[in-house]
């Protein structure tokens, strides 16, 4: 009776059986001599659809963000956007190994070029991904760390020195031994 209750998402059921999500919240209250609870319940069911929605736009953008794009047999580019959070991270985890397995690659460069943020999170990816795929058979190259990039992960005593990284794209294809049939 002295402490106010947290807000619970709970299931209520209508007369008919149908299922409700709601917000139920009590908290006490004093009626002249008398202690009594009052609730409040509120219908959630339009926002719980909202979050729903939500959730399924940001899963399909996790896997676009995830593509694999193929440049030649047995080797691909990840080109990796926006910010990774855990959440994002955790996807392209749980996605790219299938993905490279499927393709039958040895070879994923890993493109930080459209990453502008450089975080623990994006080092913890970086070297979970590596290692997955080295059990998996497949080299990884990184290109594109931007040099503040590289001075955070300095800073935060990161050796990446296990993962060879090239500036670019072509850069490493070059390093894999494929040169550019055009002229400079």
């Amino acid at each position: 009776m002295r402490k106010l209750a947290d807000v619970i998402e709970e299931t209520v059921y209508r007369m008919d059986g149908t299922p409700v999500p709601v917000e139920l919240y009590c908290h006490p209250v004093k009626m002249g001599d008398r202690r009594a609870i009052q609730s409040y319940i509120r219908d959630i069911t339009e926002k719980k659809a909202i979050e729903e929605k939500h959730q399924a736009v940001v899963k399909e953008i996790n896997e676009l963000s995830a593509t694999i794009v193929p440049i030649m047999n047995e080797t691909a580019v990840l080109p990796l956007t926006g910010k990774i959070d855990q959440e994002k991270a955790g996807q392209i985890l749980a996605v790219i190994p299938e993905k490279v397995q499927k393709q039958k690659l040895n070879h994923l460069i890993i493109d930080f070029s459209g990453i502008y943020t450089f975080d623990r999170v994006v080092i913890d990816s970086l070297f979970k991904i590596n290692r997955v795929l080295s059990l998996l058979g497949v080299k990884t190259i990184v290109t594109g760390l931007r040099p503040g990039m590289a001075i955070e992960a300095a800073h935060m005593h990161m050796d990446l020195s296990e993962i060879p990284a090239m500036a670019d794209v072509k850069e490493a294809l070059s390093y894999l031994g494929v040169h550019s049939t055009q002229s400079s």
